[in-house]
């Protein structure tokens, strides 16, 4: 687990101009549900970056969320996700 990792917040570690980082981030909020979005590129984030080398990530994005990661954009796959912080937030969904 990463130090963001929260079961209140999706985070969705991305880098930049990764296409498969925006579909992950459009498809979030068209379902209505907040997150945070960390760059792995970052100096500040090398500690996490290694985390997820260390799980055999080898791109990004990378989707957390209460135990669960999910590499790259399988709509499925955020779709789970996305039950899953419904399931805990069920008077949640943005406005």
């Amino acid at each position: 687990m990463t130090e963001l990792e929260d079961a209140a917040v999706v985070v969705v570690w991305t880098k930049p101009a990764c296409q498969q980082c925006r579909m992950v981030k459009f498809r979030l909020e068209a379902a209505g549900v907040p997150y945070v979005e960390q760059d792995l590129t970052a100096a500040e984030n090398a500690r996490d970056l290694e985390h997820f080398r260390g799980l055999g990530y080898s791109s990004a994005p990378i989707t957390e969320y209460g135990g669960i990661a999910v590499p790259g954009f399988m709509p499925s796959d955020i779709d789970r996700v996305v039950e899953a912080w419904r399931a805990a937030h069920p008077a949640g969904v943005m406005s």
